[in-house]
């Protein structure tokens, strides 16, 4: 009798820890695969899957990744774009459940660096097939051998895009885009008189977006890779190029070459919208994510889409310069997330071959990454890639200090657009503002 219950006693207690083993919940999955090996779950945070194409090109490049790592369960959260960056710094902040995140590669991110995990023990097998430019914009210390915190999802840059069928219809020469500014002035004002919108801006919504962007491209040509004295203050807003910039978009708007509702039309997607509706001739547009070379292809036909990156004035020292982030966007792997090397092996499938050219596919996007095979039969994405690859120059607000950019857009809005400043208060103002964030 005794031996019975202690044989009782024993299933018990195996039974009881069988069923505590298997009913445990953890972030790493309560299910199986058919060996019996437990899921791991990532969960992986940004503000792009939300929207219809890329949402799409996202959870296709889940499943694709999914199907080949059956031990991994992905939980993709769409956040907003809005207050994306106050939601991390607070997820970061509560050690809340994340593994993977979408980001900037600018000081957005690198305010938060330290959440952000060095991948360099990780990638040294595949680092060699991502562009340089693009990891060293990856990289916290700018290097692209080391302190990797991203993979590169898009190579990002800036320029202007045009209508050919408007340029032809002012009388325009539509194979011949503007080389310098004063050409750029002159088919504006040919535009203009055949009663078209010469240029649309996109500045509502508190953020200068198209101001923001004309002047990267004038920097890029008239400081060429001096622009990075702009992250250390050698570089000034008092320089006789930034003034010299500035002078030449406050003509734009002295000329009334720029759309009129540009102060409360939203870059994102009210102004975007309106180029691809026809509704001006000139736009100044990315290289990747959205804005770009396929986004106004598809909408006008990729014959009707002409592309220049830069003008040259009498300050241009870099003719042809292309503004190049050398990565826009990239994917991270969080800190304190126990399943690292997971995470790792997911960005590298997002940033990389087969995963790499559904995201390009779909989005149009440029991702810097020379597994992935491009459509160089297409013209405009021609120009682009070889601009891209062979001008450019860095990106002037990838410098500044990242805490004056919402200022800075401020007194861009009361320059140009409320008249509530004038040029010499205006530099100042931002000179001040530039001496206090170093």
């Amino acid at each position: 009798m005794k031996r019975r219950i202690c044989t009782v006693i024993a299933l018990l207690t195996c039974y009881c820890l069988t069923f505590a083993n298997g009913s445990k919940d953890t972030k790493a999955g309560n299910s199986g695969t058919s060996s019996g090996q437990k899921k791991i779950t990532l969960i992986v945070w940004d503000f792009k899957s939300g929207e219809e194409i890329t949402g799409a090109a996202f959870r296709e490049m889940d499943r694709m990744f999914m199907a080949e790592n059956p031990d991994i369960v992905i939980n993709h959260v769409a956040q907003p774009e809005s207050n994306y960056y106050e939601l991390l710094m607070s997820a970061f902040t509560a050690k809340s459940d994340v593994d993977v995140v979408l980001s900037h590669t600018d000081n957005r991110a690198w305010n938060f660096k330290d959440f952000l995990t060095i991948l360099d023990p990780y990638i040294g097998s595949v680092i060699k097939n991502y562009s340089p430019a693009a990891l060293k914009a990856c990289s916290a210390s700018k290097d692209a051998q080391k302190d990797i915190r991203m993979l590169p999802l898009t190579s990002q840059g800036v320029g202007f895009y045009y209508n050919k069928q408007l340029f032809s219809k002012a009388g325009l020469n539509a194979s011949k885009a503007p080389a310098s500014w004063d050409d750029f002035f002159a088919d504006c004002e040919a535009l203009k008189k055949a009663g078209i919108t010469p240029v649309i801006l996109g500045n509502g919504g508190g953020s200068t977006f198209g101001i923001d962007f004309v002047y990267r491209t004038i920097l890029a040509a008239s400081y060429g890779n001096r622009i990075s004295g702009f992250s250390d203050g050698t570089a000034n807003f008092t320089d006789p190029e930034f003034v010299a910039a500035t002078r030449l978009i406050k003509r734009l708007y002295d000329n009334g070459y720029v759309n009129v509702e540009n102060g409360s039309m939203a870059y994102f997607q009210d102004a975007i919208n309106a180029f691809k509706a026809g509704q001006g001739a000139i736009f100044i547009g990315l290289t990747s994510d959205i804005a770009h070379w396929k986004d106004f292809g598809t909408a006008l036909g990729y014959e009707n889409v002409g592309y220049f990156p830069s003008c040259t004035s009498a300050e241009t020292t870099y003719p042809g310069a292309q503004v190049n982030q050398g990565a826009g966007l990239g994917f991270a792997v969080v800190s304190y997330s126990p399943n690292v090397a997971a995470a790792v092996k997911y960005i590298e499938f997002y940033t990389s071959g087969k995963g790499g050219k559904v995201f390009m596919d779909a989005s149009g996007a440029l991702v810097p990454n020379e597994t992935i095979p491009v459509d160089k039969s297409n013209t405009l994405l021609t120009e682009i890639l070889t601009d891209m690859n062979t001008k450019g120059i860095p990106d002037f607000m990838n410098l500044v200090p990242g805490g004056m950019v919402s200022d800075m857009y401020n007194l861009e809005y009361l320059y140009f657009i409320s008249n509530e400043t004038d040029e010499d208060g205006y530099i100042q103002a931002l000179e001040k503002l530039y001496k206090n964030s170093l």
